[in-house]
């Protein structure tokens, strides 16, 4: 869990921008506009040995102060799997570039604070390393999933706004040939992210 630390640090970074929005609360709403920032997060799929984290970029349209739309891709770096077959060990590792869409309900409870929920689908590009007696290959697929979720915008100006959110995501990959159609990488994803509405 110290891994999840990262995340605040992203707090920090931005906190300079923090000046303007309360110097200026009553321009903090956004609503009906664009927007394109970083993101950065962390993966945990439910029988990975351990997650990871990742970075990516995100774009929101705010369609009026309840309904909005996103759009994101990442990089998600390999996490390890173990399997034995016949008494052999295999591993496995497998790094994702998800490009996702997701649709958010907001709660305007406040010009400084609007909460949200999440649905979404994503393509997930899927690089597997193998390493062990049965394989020793690299192979890659698309695989699709689908996440729910929830969580928080808080605009710092009339242009800038910081989100953080839980989602949980659905994957499974498809039954085919590869040697690890039998994982699951559905899971717990954090996100936190900084958006420039123009």
């Amino acid at each position: 869990m110290k891994k999840l630390l990262i995340l605040p640090i992203f707090f920090f970074i931005i906190a300079p921008f923090n000046s303007h929005g309360q110097s200026s609360s009553s321009d903090a709403a956004i609503k009906n506009t664009i927007g394109l920032g970083p993101r950065l997060g962390y993966y945990k799929a439910n029988n990975a040995e351990e997650g990871s984290f990742y970075f990516g970029l995100q774009s929101r349209i705010r369609l009026g102060p309840v309904f909005g739309l996103e759009g994101s891709v990442e990089y998600r770096g390999g996490q390890k799997y173990e399997y034995t077959v016949a008494g052999q060990t295999q591993t496995y590792k497998t790094s994702f570039v998800p490009v996702t869409g997701s649709a958010l309900l907001f709660l305007p409870v406040n010009e400084n604070f609007a909460p949200y929920g999440i649905v979404g689908l994503g393509a997930y590009y899927t690089i597997f390393e193998a390493d062990g007696p049965i394989s020793d290959d690299y192979e890659n697929e698309f695989n699709f999933g689908y996440h729910l979720g929830f969580g928080a915008e808080f605009p710092l100006s009339s242009n800038t706004a910081l989100n953080f959110d839980y989602r949980y995501l659905f994957l499974n990959p498809d039954d085919n040939e590869t040697s690890t159609a039998n994982a699951d990488y559905s899971g717990n994803v954090f996100t936190a992210g900084l958006m420039f509405y123009f």
